[in-house]
């Protein structure tokens, strides 16, 4: 017997690579929180997202921010290529072991787009440096749930609370 499935009702269904972001589109970016050592490490990047844009938060404050790795996968890359490739290329360190802790989706008003958000706590064989890995990291911040920095571009201190202390 022969099965084809029909899409009617706005389910996910994805079509061909195409070269840039558009409206109505769908993308899967991944936030990799580094661990090292059994604390959380964060990278201040004063361009912050390697290949992403500078949140507005950020750029509203002018200062320089803290981020983990996140990065969209390559198409038909495994989970395991992708981790150890986005980290490598964003802190140059190799990944010792990771789990996917959790995921989001969301459409983004201003453009339209449903994100899918995998959430990947990543354990580190290395301490991250500072260096250029994509775009400078300036610093290296390790934290624990007790002292996190109000400082990432992206989440509040809040918000990273109750996701560490919910997930981790």
């Amino acid at each position: 017997m022969v099965f084809e499935y029909n899409w009617e009702n706005n389910e996910a269904n994805f079509g061909p690579q195409i070269k840039n972001e558009v409206a109505g589109g769908t993308h899967i970016s991944f936030e990799n929180i580094l661990k090292f050592n059994g604390k959380y490490v964060a990278l201040r990047r004063p361009e912050a997202i390697p290949e992403h844009e500078i949140p507005e938060k950020a750029q509203k404050s002018g200062k320089q921010h803290l981020y983990f790795a996140h990065g969209l996968p390559r198409w038909g890359e495994d989970l395991n290529k992708y981790v150890r490739r986005i980290v490598k290329e964003q802190a140059n360190v190799d990944v010792k072991s990771f789990k996917i802790v959790d995921m989001s989706m969301k459409v983004y008003k201003d453009s339209n787009q449903w994100a899918f958000t995998p959430y990947v706590i990543v354990d580190l064989k290395d301490l991250p440096k500072k260096g250029i890995y994509g775009n400078e990291i300036t610093e290296v911040v390790t934290f624990t749930k007790n002292n996190i920095p109000d400082e990432f571009g992206w989440w509040t201190k809040d918000e990273l609370k109750d996701f560490l202390d919910k997930f981790d």
